[in-house]
């Protein structure tokens, strides 16, 4: 008999044990299901971020004094105007680059060189008048009036294309050989001119793989002044005037 209860109380335990599992599996299952109801799913919202606009790397602007772009499809404007100022051998170039021009000759001079001014300001008159003996040149070779005047804009721009005319143009070649060629690029002044003269705010206005773009042949003797920022800006990427006004736009 006593193993009867005892067998009884056992399997009374047993389903007793049963039972609390099943009602804390149970108590379980509420949580999580309480918890999955409770929780809220993060939204996939969007980050509005404020893109800070990109800083120019250069402050230059197109209408700076020292950036004027002048060639066949940008005449001087009429009402343009600047204060010649007269350098040595009576050349005259604006006033605002007088010092510039004269210490880039003199540190080439100091150098061993021997730079020559063979052109620098440039009236009207002048310009219609070596235009036009180049037009003359070429019709001597046999080409048509329109043609000749084309060939001649390739070497002497038209008047009021020039920059000559605005006083910031200078054509230097060296005292020793003055012929006005691509040999000139040859001479050491032209070599150090072309390393150096971006110190000064001078650049070689029409470079040989430019003239697409200039529409004015290869000239190793004329250099512009734009400013010493500009100039060594515009070395570094390799621009030419037009390039570069594109580029600050």
């Amino acid at each position: 008999m006593k193993k009867i209860i005892l067998r009884i109380l056992v399997l009374i335990s047993f389903i007793s044990a049963i039972i609390i599992l099943i009602i804390q599996i149970s108590k379980t299952k509420q949580v999580t299901a309480t918890s999955v109801e409770n929780n809220v799913e993060p939204k996939n919202e969007v980050l509005s971020v404020t893109l800070e606009p990109e800083k120019p790397e250069i402050d230059s602007k197109v209408t700076d004094w020292d950036l004027i772009l002048v060639n066949k499809d940008n005449k001087i404007p009429e009402d343009y105007q600047f204060e010649l100022q007269t350098i040595e051998k009576g050349n005259q170039v604006d006033s605002r680059i007088v010092q510039a021009i004269t210490q880039m000759l003199a540190d080439a001079r100091s150098a061993g060189l021997n730079p020559y001014i063979c052109s620098s300001y440039r009236t009207p008159e002048t310009q219609v008048d070596l235009y036009n003996k180049k037009v003359k040149q070429y019709k001597a070779l046999g080409y048509p009036q329109q043609q000749a005047e084309i060939e001649a804009s390739y070497w002497v721009t038209y008047p009021r294309t020039s920059e000559h005319e605005i006083g910031l143009a200078l054509d230097i070649v060296s005292n020793n050989y003055r012929t006005l060629n691509e040999e000139q690029e040859k001479t050491e002044v032209q070599k150090w001119l072309m390393e150096n003269c971006n110190k000064y705010g001078f650049i070689l206005r029409y470079p040989t793989d430019k003239k697409d773009i200039t529409k004015i042949n290869y000239e190793p003797w004329h250099y512009r002044y734009v400013g010493i920022e500009n100039a060594t800006f515009m070395k570094e990427k390799q621009f030419c005037l037009e390039e570069y006004i594109e580029y600050l736009k």
